[in-house]
């Protein structure tokens, strides 16, 4: 054999074995590849649990309140935390105790009322009027214990603010009477308080006082 045919057979030799070596190579980063692939986990399994407190009775012996001059936050009656201040419209809130019978008729007549109005975000806006509610002088030894079970059996649709066991609410917003409401404009200043029932229609009055009258110091 010559030289010459020595030398290529060496270097065919050498080919091949880097073949060889090409082709373990592509087995190998297969095998990787099919060992690394991603999981895809269904998106249920992804779901961020919602930051909810459980609203049961001992829900409100823990309410987190803070209070300012046009601020008030607290825990929501669906476990959730809710804020009253400034909003793009006035507001009314309707002050209520569970163990009220003027606040448990009150509720039974203009439930119906807001039930049509539930925007998205579940606001209640009538007319450019929001309206709001709270549950206050909370006392589990008394009727209609707890607060949320009772508004839930009444076809409740307002978002309800809930006030601690010291009524630091109703104390700081000065409310004598139950049911109470309680007129604040759009930069959460209090400009109107009417103690005692209105109904249905003392609500739509009151609605359109407010249209008629919002900006000014009282109604």
């Amino acid at each position: 054999m010559s030289c010459t045919q020595v030398i290529e057979s060496r270097i065919l030799e050498k080919n091949m074995k880097l073949n060889n070596y090409f082709v373990l190579l592509i087995v190998m980063l297969s095998v990787i590849s099919i060992t690394l692939s991603p999981v895809f986990i269904s998106p249920k399994s992804l779901d961020i649990p919602q930051v909810h407190k459980t609203v049961d009775e001992n829900f409100y012996n823990n309410i987190e309140v803070e209070i300012s001059q046009n601020f008030i936050q607290t825990d929501s009656l669906d476990g959730s935390q809710i804020v009253l201040g400034e909003s793009k419209f006035p507001t009314v809130l309707i002050v209520l105790a569970h163990w009220c019978p003027h606040c448990r008729n009150e509720v039974r007549e203009i439930a119906t009322f807001f039930s049509d109005y539930s925007d998205e975000q579940g606001e209640i806006i009538i007319d450019d009027v929001r309206f709001m509610s709270l549950v206050t002088s909370i006392k589990n030894d008394r009727s209609n214990f707890p607060p949320h079970e009772w508004l839930i059996n009444e076809n409740w649709v307002l978002p309800t603010l809930v006030d601690n066991q010291n009524s630091d609410i109703s104390s700081a917003l000065r409310v004598r009477s139950f049911p109470s409401y309680i007129i604040f404009d759009r930069y959460g200043y209090i400009i109107g308080m009417i103690p005692g029932r209105i109904e249905k229609q003392g609500i739509k009055n009151l609605i359109q006082q407010i249209n008629n009258t919002v900006g000014k110091e009282n109604l």
